[in-house]
């Protein structure tokens, strides 16, 4: 992240802010400074004397975002010029001081070669995904926070083909790829715009894949609805497994409130989705896919997930299981 010298009130945890290293910094009041570096939190051993100095550091930094600190309001999410975001929650509703946490715009992304050689994934997974970018078939990438959910996303992203046209929409702008025919959509941007509405809209700008942010709330039933329609999709969720990222999607969908039952919604995401990748970052720090499973439809009212590979942390090694996926027979 880079910021100006001048602004004193960030001098204090400005040196992890250009390290390169850190993907985030954490500030509990006048607690703690910690930082996640190479997949691990560390304490810094760095304190804020006082509240008013959190406090300072948290207007100097909304300030950058072109935002001001409003009587009463205690809860901000900016955007920074670099793209990273300040998520901050102030006293009294952060009950043991201001917390500020930054979350890094990461300008050297990894790219797949790198993936191999931090064995995050093999090139017998990469093919996979290829193979499912090439049959058009929905993709949904699951992860815990700070799995690398997202990392992925943008990688399999750009092995969409250059002469496809992917649109983009997302809540607040975190995808990172590099692709000639990407329309970027962002709902923050604009006041009284829901992700609903913005669905709606990418929907009609002719996109052969239609990429959605990470699914939160209610506009998972919207997602699911244009995947299920014809619209190649991809999307990233949170969850602890591919089989919790199911049971997630259905919750959302039923906050939509749109009066559909639970068989009714399976068979919307299962018209939607086909391949579901989980991502989760291990005691060592180091991040891997550790599932990958077919959507292949439902039995009774239960989802039918075909295993297509696993990784064995006692091996540390990924295994394909032999599993052929249908979209290519």
């Amino acid at each position: 992240m880079s910021t100006k010298k001048k602004q004193t009130a960030l001098a204090l945890v400005q040196p992890f802010l250009d390290d390169l290293q850190v993907m985030e910094v954490m500030i509990d009041g006048t607690e703690r400074i910690t930082v996640e570096k190479r997949g691990k939190i560390e304490d810094t051993g760095l304190r804020f004397k006082t509240s008013d100095e959190v406090k300072a550091l948290i207007k100097e930094a909304l300030k950058l975002a072109g935002v001001e600190m409003e009587e009463g309001k205690t809860i901000y999410e900016v955007r920074l010029p670099d793209n990273s975001r300040m998520i901050t929650v102030l006293s009294p509703t952060a009950i043991n001081g201001h917390c500020v946490i930054f979350r890094k715009w990461m300008l050297n992304q990894l790219s797949w070669d790198k993936l191999f050689e931090y064995k995050a994934v093999t090139l017998e997974v990469r093919d996979l995904f290829q193979s499912a970018i090439n049959a058009h078939v929905g993709i949904l990438i699951a992860g815990g926070t700070g799995s690398g959910k997202t990392t992925v996303a943008n990688r399999v992203i750009e092995l969409i083909p250059p002469d496809e046209r992917i649109v983009v929409a997302e809540e607040t702008h975190q995808y990172q790829f590099t692709h000639p025919r990407a329309v970027l959509l962002e709902a923050q941007r604009t006041p009284n715009i829901s992700m609903n509405d913005l669905l709606t809209a990418a929907s009609k700008m002719r996109p052969d894949w239609l990429v959605v942010g990470e699914l939160e709330s209610v506009e998972a039933m919207r997602a699911m609805q244009l995947f299920s329609t014809g619209y190649s999709g991809l999307t990233v969720i949170h969850a602890n497994s591919a089989e919790n990222a199911l049971t997630r999607l259905e919750t959302m969908c039923l906050m939509a409130n749109f009066g559909l039952g639970m068989e009714d919604i399976r068979q919307v995401i299962i018209s939607g989705l086909r391949l579901i990748a989980y991502q989760e970052r291990l005691p060592s720090g180091n991040r891997k896919i550790v599932q990958l499973v077919e959507l292949k439809g439902l039995e009774n009212g239960r989802y039918i997930l075909q295993p297509l590979m696993r990784y064995d942390a006692k091996k540390d090694a990924f295994e394909m299981t032999g599993a052929k996926p249908s979209w290519e027979k």
